[in-house]
């Protein structure tokens, strides 16, 4: 359980976080995989298709990291434009609070940190079949990956390839492939070359429907696994994420650490399904569709950075100088909007494709450049001190389609900054603080908003948090934490037009706890409460509420892991709870989607046959068949999967 489960309390909070440090498992080893008991906080964490902890890559303290633009691989900067592969990556931990500690250039929405997925020494291959995984695919499926060495760790070439024929919980099916190709090399020096490709596919995956309510009622209890889409509305995309990543040991505690990366994702067809004015009885006042196509997003990002460590007595020092930028374009706009007009939800007939012809396509140009330095103090292994400040420089410019529309050009140059600290009162106790202000992506306007796709310009935020970490036993810690987090606020406005509408701070309080409970008993469990609040002029002239739409103020997560005979049987079982307190689901805060809590049951046996090792992995997941509300930040309604049963068997050759 990371360092402090080794009897380090210190090394645990606030452990030096350096490119040249991060450890890899043995590449292609899938049935030593684990999150429960590979998770060091609560924070989140994910480890092949499983995840744990309060936060994902997609909600962290009610915000979109990868949305914001806060990602990182390999700790370089990179801006993801959709997922990565994963045949290529070994999983993500999520960088906030307690976790960013002592990591350069951090942001007020978190960071996403991923690992690649390197190759090890000797030759390795995972083979892996199921129907359906933990991170919520359904459908049979499975992958191969190689890990092939030529010359010891000097040179390794790993390969990935996965397929499913994918049933979406809301019904209908498509075809799912992802592949990857990573190749290592590494000198006498110590000096390493990364280069990469992977490729995610998607074919023929029809839009699910998304419930629009009228008035302050629910939606009906909608038949959970059956189609109620359109047959028409067939969608296919392809994602692309090719990369370069260089590490080089200069001597004297200097390094050199370089990535660059293009990610692209383009769309040939995209619908979206829309059921506006539903009523109880399952009516709706119009069924509307978003017709799309011919999309590119695309962005060319990286980062070089050069760090120094040296020490003096009892201080030990970091310094790191930083340049980082991206080059991003975006074509959009020039869909059709199709109003099918009113009828039942569970119709599926009676909605026929009405000819539409794609109207001309906007472009958004996306430029920016920030350099910055970070500097690092710890002294005596009990105080650490992070300070870090970056210029950035930004344009955003867009062309648009339409002669009788005005281009626009957005210009930024704002001042970024962070300054953190923990002091370790007792062996056991210690405190944390910091303040970060950062340059983040808005949101893209929702297919409802009669602007739909458009993307503002880059907004500026702030952070502010405090907290402790206290050492319950050795091999179990406790973590509390306080945060507010002020961003402007977009959404739609009584005219379904996406604009700013004010200004949303978060403000939150999260705990985890996190380690062993016994020998072979771990768990990962936290609560985060979270006040989002909304104030400006809209709020005071009673345009919308208080409270922003599609945000919890609670949740609670609990992962219990027990491998049998104190940790060292093959048979390990897993419970995992996840509660959420109601959802607003309109701007008036007139309607919520109601509290939930569901449970999931599974069980890890491992055996070996010769030199292969064996898992074989069952699970449930909504173990009572639970029916919930997800609600987008837009007020659309969807379902959560009813309960499902998963099998799957792992092969490490």
């Amino acid at each position: 359980m990371g360092e402090f489960s080794r009897g380090s309390m210190w090394s645990a909070g606030a452990a030096a976080v350096a490119l040249t440090l991060v450890a890899h498992p043995a590449y292609a080893q899938r049935t030593e995989e684990n999150v429960n008991t590979q998770s060091s906080d609560a924070f989140g964490r994910s480890v092949g298709s499983e995840r744990s902890g309060l936060y994902s890559q997609d909600d962290v303290r009610g915000f979109n990291p990868v949305d914001a633009g806060n990602v990182r691989l390999e700790g370089l900067y990179f801006d993801l434009i959709d997922r990565l592969s994963s045949r290529l990556i070994e999983g993500n931990a999520i960088r906030v609070g307690l976790a960013a500690q002592r990591y350069p250039f951090p942001a007020p929405t978190g960071l996403v940190d991923f690992r690649l997925n390197i190759p090890g020494k000797e030759t390795a291959v995972s083979l892996s079949l199921d129907n359906g995984n933990a991170g919520g695919f359904n459908g049979p499926g499975g992958s191969v990956e190689l890990s092939l060495p030529v010359d010891g760790e000097r040179l390794g070439f790993g390969l990935g390839f996965g397929s499913r024929f994918l049933t979406r919980t809301e019904g209908g099916h498509s075809l799912f492939l992802n592949s990857s190709l990573l190749a290592s090399m590494k000198n006498s020096s110590g000096a390493r070359l990364i280069l990469f490709t992977s490729a995610i596919q998607q074919r023929s995956d029809e839009a699910h429907a998304t419930y629009f309510p009228a008035g302050t009622s629910l939606p009906p209890q909608i038949p959970r696994g059956e189609f109620l889409g359109l047959e028409w509305t067939k969608r296919n995309a392809d994602s692309f994420n090719h990369g370069a990543i260089a590490n080089v040991p200069l001597g004297k505690g200097w390094q050199l650490d370089a990535g660059l990366f293009l990610s692209s994702r383009t769309s040939p067809t995209i619908y979206s399904d829309l059921l506006q004015g539903v009523t109880p009885d399952g009516h709706t006042s119009n069924r509307l569709v978003i017709a799309d196509g011919n999309v590119l997003d695309r962005s060319l990002s990286g980062e070089m950075r050069v760090t120094h460590h040296w020490s003096t007595a009892a201080f030990a020092h970091t310094l790191t100088a930083s340049l980082r930028g991206r080059v991003k374009d975006r074509r959009f706009g020039g869909s059709k909007a199709l109003s099918l007009g009113p009828g039942s939800i569970l119709a599926t007939t009676g909605w026929a494709q009405p000819a539409f012809v794609l109207g001309d396509k906007n472009q958004d140009h996306v430029q920016q450049l920030t350099g910055g330095l970070a500097y690092n103090l710890l002294w005596n292994k009990r105080l650490s001190l992070d300070l870090s400040i970056a210029k950035s420089t930004y344009r955003k410019a867009v062309d648009f389609a339409d002669p009788l529309v005005a281009d626009t050009v957005t210009r930024d140059r704002p001042l970024l900054w962070n300054v953190a600290g923990s002091y370790a009162l007792t062996p056991r106790l210690f405190v944390y603080a910091g303040y970060t202000r950062g340059l983040e992506e808005a949101l893209i306007s929702p297919e409802i908003a009669t602007n739909r796709s458009e993307a503002p310009p880059a907004i500026r935020t702030s952070q502010s948090e405090a907290g402790l970490r206290y050492g319950l036993t050795p091999h179990l810690s406790l973590v509390a934490g306080v945060f507010s987090i002020t961003k402007p606020y977009y959404n739609l406005d009584p005219a379904n037009r996406y604009r700013q509408l004010g200004t949303l701070t978060n403000r939150g309080v999260e705990i985890s706890l996190t380690g062993q409970l016994a020998p072979g008993l771990n768990i990962v469990g936290g609560t985060l409460f979270l006040d989002p609040r909304i104030s400006g002029e809209a709020v005071d002239s009673g345009l919308i509420g208080l409270r922003p739409v599609g945000q919890i103020r609670r949740r609670s997560v609990a992962n219990l892991d027990w491998r049998l005979d104190q940790g060292k049987s093959r048979l390990s079982l897993d419970v995992s709870a996840e509660s959420l307190s109601a959802r607003n689901a309109n701007t008036t805060g007139t309607l919520a989607a109601p509290a939930r809590t569901v449970f999931g049951l599974g069980a890890r046996y491992r055996f070996a046959a010769g030199n292969t090792k064996f898992l074989v992995r069952p699970a449930i997941s909504n173990l009572f068949n639970i029916y919930g509300w997800q609600v987008s930040s837009s007020g659309g309604f969807t379902y959560i999967a009813p309960r499902s049963f998963t099998l799957s068997i792992v092969a490490d050759l």
